[in-house]
């Protein structure tokens, strides 16, 4: 199962994309330097001992949503290896903040909740080996009470593994466009569980040049009605992301390596075109999706980029 079909609040997840872009490089410089990400890090050290002593505490909203998900990428998302199969998940939990304060009791009940989401998402892997590639938090004000907030979590993880990074499909890739249908045309029944929005995703990984953690993590959707992804030279649609418009018999699109390589090819475009100044590229969603709309399915693939400040090696 895709754990990302757990999509809560997707209208507030876009509000918190543009909460986090103002808010989290509010907190903490983009541009780090040698010194500047050492001192980052000690920064989250010494947050890690203040929040667990005896002494209490509290921080700003802002500057606690920064400081917990440091922490959290810190302890757990280090980035030392290539992924198989990244998959997501998303929740929402309740951020005990008053008056745009949270002291040092609600953070722990708020990482506590967060690690206890990641190592259920490790058990239900069965695999020791799984590991944390992004922890995002974006704290947001519910809109159910004045003043009430709550925090979105997103994971990811993963295996390790060496699939190759941005190596083209092969003659054999006919992929269902979706709904962990499997391999497609000659190949029906092969491979349930994957489809062309899977195996799009693992094409797309990044290894990244060094050993390091992030920090400052923001996701940047990427639709196919992007009027910047319009494409009139693409030969299967009118963009550079999977989308067909068609009967209901078309749900069961079959996506050819061909297609699939052109979608390939255009991604280097969009994660650049999309990328936030003074952030790297992290990692990647594709999300299969469709909209009944009378006679006609749309069925369309859908982007969430995650970026972050590239913190360098954690020490530990």
């Amino acid at each position: 199962m895709k754990l990302y079909k757990y999509r809560l609040l997707t209208a507030i997840m876009a509000a918190a994309v543009i909460f986090a872009s103002c808010s989290k490089d509010g907190v903490d410089n983009n541009s780090q330097s040698p010194s500047e990400t050492n001192k980052t890090t000690q920064k989250l050290i010494s947050f890690r001992q203040d929040l667990f002593s005896k002494n209490g505490g509290s921080m700003t909203s802002d500057s606690a949503e920064w400081h917990l998900e440091g922490l959290l990428n810190y302890e757990q998302a280090n980035n030392t290896h290539e992924f198989i199969q990244v998959e997501f998940l998303y929740d929402t939990l309740t951020w005990p903040a008053s008056n745009g304060v949270i002291n040092y009791e609600g953070l722990q009940q708020v990482y506590a909740s967060v690690n206890d989401l990641a190592q259920n998402m490790a058990l239900q892997s069965g695999n020791p080996d799984y590991t944390f590639d992004v922890i995002d938090l974006q704290v947001i004000e519910t809109g159910l009470k004045s003043g009430e907030k709550s925090v979105v979590v997103t994971l990811s993880g993963g295996l390790l593994g060496t699939i190759p990074t941005y190596v083209g499909f092969g003659t054999d890739d006919y992929w269902y466009w979706g709904w962990d249908a499997g391999k497609c045309g000659d190949f029906t029944g092969q491979y349930i569980g994957r489809d062309a929005s899977t195996e799009l995703q693992d094409h797309f990984t990044s290894v990244p040049f060094q050993h390091s953690y992030f920090i400052s993590i923001v996701e940047v959707p990427a639709e196919p009605w992007n009027e910047n992804f319009q494409d009139d030279n693409n030969p299967y649609g009118n963009s550079m992301i999977f989308e067909n418009t068609g009967s209901p018999s078309g749900i069961v699109y079959c996506v050819s390596p061909e297609e699939l390589n052109y979608y390939l090819s255009k991604f280097d475009y969009i994660k650049n075109f999309l990328k936030p100044t003074g952030k790297t590229y992290k990692t990647v969603l594709v999300e299969d999706d469709f909209v009944p709309m009378g006679g006609n399915f749309p069925i369309f693939h859908r982007y969430k980029l995650f970026y972050g400040v590239n913190i360098g090696s954690n020490p530990n």
